[in-house]
């Protein structure tokens, strides 16, 4: 097959195409009832949110020259995000849409949309160039169509930013290649460094144009000023935030397993276990006819292999498993590579043939069929009553800063919500039973619980209280030691834990929720103001360090 590009090489019509994946990710995330769901699609997802809306804050504030203070008194209130941990492009990018489109779970889920659509169009017009207009448009749509890619444009994570700008550095590459003069050397750098402050994952990235090179024996760009400065323009990028944040980048790390061809070729697998299984062995059979067809490995194929192999050797080496939201972007180059070993396969067999005209058609035809059979049943994403909980607290005026507990359950979910219905920010002071009730380290390993019977965590509220809190009942074989015994200590001390609201479970779940109301007399109430800082209850949710755990 050979591309047409009548109109399909327009810019106009390349816009349409972008607007149109735009929309279809707007339409997953409305089918699945993203918008009005909770954050519990993944246990990041609440501190991706908060950390986007605290730098958003930061930003409305006018304190620009004391970032680390304002994030320390914001994370008295809302305990939950790790900037600093993460690099901040993310949190950055979200935070400016916030101040336009204003702060809510809907505003923030443009983002990975966004990205997602994106990654959708760049297949477009890697496979545009092989096989035409109708193929480019099939493959974007089969890779948005993908239920990895569907569940994390639902998500507010950052991993579909990711897979987008290391895609686009490539496509920065492939134009330096062919141009290779400063700017089109400096483009590809400044890509580089953005994907790389999106997720160190990308790092990989660097690496490539020296790969590149080598492969392609274009030689001669080894000594231009245009290939130098590329390492020059990331450091001067990515530099001054690796270097303020070193102590928080390695913090923490979890151990890495035997590095074994078993624990590698689950990154592989993970990858292919992204696509169902007809699509599956279509991009088998696609990838088997591109490795038969060596003439086809042009300057495209080779800079994304190169692209895809450093990322799954930088995750094998890495202390991380094989998710697949680490591998949407090696997905989106099987598909491209894919596509490019069928367009050889079928320009092959179609030689002179008169039924090579109907190819695109029946391209056309299998992905809608694909398609469809993807979205033949929609998850939806879970409901529940944490927008309700949070309201009933966030719209009492009488209840404005008091110290609220969240349910040890759903720390992050529920901190998030506060976040995202606050109109005065910071607010209320929110608790983590986590903190306070428990030890763990950053994973929730090494954990014990601090109290043993319910009458010592019942004396330490009574040495300690705050005002509210908020309880998710669950199987108490789902509970944590702490959290079994603090259900306890509600249960036994109904005089000085007084219900004053209560909200059933959703669909048949067993999860129903409660607001306890903590009553104490008021000479057992502490002396020092908590807003201040200066007494127990607010230092000591303090942390040194801009940190979260969960």
């Amino acid at each position: 097959m050979r591309p047409t590009p009548a109109y399909g090489t327009s810019s106009r019509f390349s816009a349409c195409v972008a607007a149109a994946y735009f929309a279809f990710c707007l339409a997953v995330q409305g089918l699945t009832g993203s918008w009005s769901a909770g954050f519990t699609a993944y246990p990041d997802e609440p501190s991706h949110f908060v950390g986007a809306v605290m730098v958003r804050d930061w930003l409305a504030s006018g304190r620009w020259f004391a970032p680390l203070e304002f994030a320390r008194s914001y994370y008295d209130h809302y305990p939950f995000f790790a900037i600093g941990y993460w690099p901040p492009l993310f949190s950055v990018v979200t935070a400016l849409w916030l101040l336009l489109a204003g702060v809510g779970r809907l505003q923030a889920l443009l983002i990975p949309a966004v990205f997602a659509a994106g990654t959708g169009w760049l297949i477009f017009r890697f496979v545009r160039q092989r096989m035409g207009i109708v193929a480019g448009l099939c493959a974007g749509t089969l890779y948005l169509s993908l239920p990895v890619v569907r569940q994390w444009m639902c998500a507010v994570m950052v991993d579909n930013m990711t897979a987008f700008l290391c895609i686009a550095a490539a496509v920065c590459l492939l134009r330096y290649l062919k141009q290779p003069v400063l700017w089109n050397g400096i483009l590809y750098a400044v890509c580089c460094g953005c994907a790389i402050l999106s997720k160190y994952s990308a790092a990989h990235t660097l690496a490539l144009p020296l790969l590149a090179v080598l492969l392609l024996r274009r030689f001669e760009l080894l000594k231009k000023p245009s290939f130098l400065v590329q390492p020059f323009v990331v450091a001067l990028m990515v530099g001054p935030w690796a270097l303020w944040t070193r102590g928080l980048t390695f913090y923490a790390l979890p151990k890495r397993g035997p590095l074994t061809v078993k624990y590698a070729a689950s990154f592989v697998q993970a990858t292919f276990g992204i696509f169902p299984p007809v699509l599956m062995v279509l991009v088998v059979l696609g990838l088997v006819a591109l490795l038969t067809r060596p003439r086809a490995w042009r300057e495209d194929l080779v800079v994304l292999s190169l692209l895809c192999a450093g990322q799954l050797a930088l995750l094998i080496l890495s202390p991380v498993g094989a998710e697949q939201r680490y591998l949407l972007m090696p997905a989106a180059v099987f598909l491209v590579l894919s596509f490019a070993g069928w367009s050889e396969a079928l320009a092959w067999m179609s030689n002179g043939r008169r039924w090579a005209s109907v190819i695109p058609v029946f391209v056309a035809i299998l992905t809608m069929v694909l398609v469809v059979s993807q979205f033949g049943y929609v998850a939806r994403m879970p409901q529940d009553h944490i927008r309700n909980v949070v309201a009933f607290i966030e719209t009492d005026p009488a209840r404005t800063a008091q110290r609220v507990v969240v349910p040890p359950t759903l720390e992050g979910p529920v901190i998030a919500e506060f976040v995202a219905q606050s109109r005065h920010r910071p607010d209320h002071y929110l608790v983590r039973p986590s903190k306070i009730l428990a030890r763990s380290d950053w994973f929730g390993l090494d954990y014990s619980s601090t109290f043993d019977t319910p009458e010592a965590m019942m004396e330490y509220f009574r040495r300690h209280p705050v005002d509210l809190v908020i309880w998710n009942e669950r199987p108490e074989a789902t509970l944590k030691p702490h959290a079994r015994i603090m259900s306890e200590m509600l249960r036994q001390n109904p005089l000085s834990w007084h219900k004053v609201q209560s909200l059933g479970s959703v669909g048949g779940s067993a999860s129903s929720w409660t607001i306890y109301e903590y009553h104490v007399p008021p000479q057992a109430r502490p002396q020092h103001d908590p807003i201040s800082g200066t007494g127990y209850v607010t230092s000591k949710f303090r942390r040194d360090k801009v940190e979260s755990t969960y």
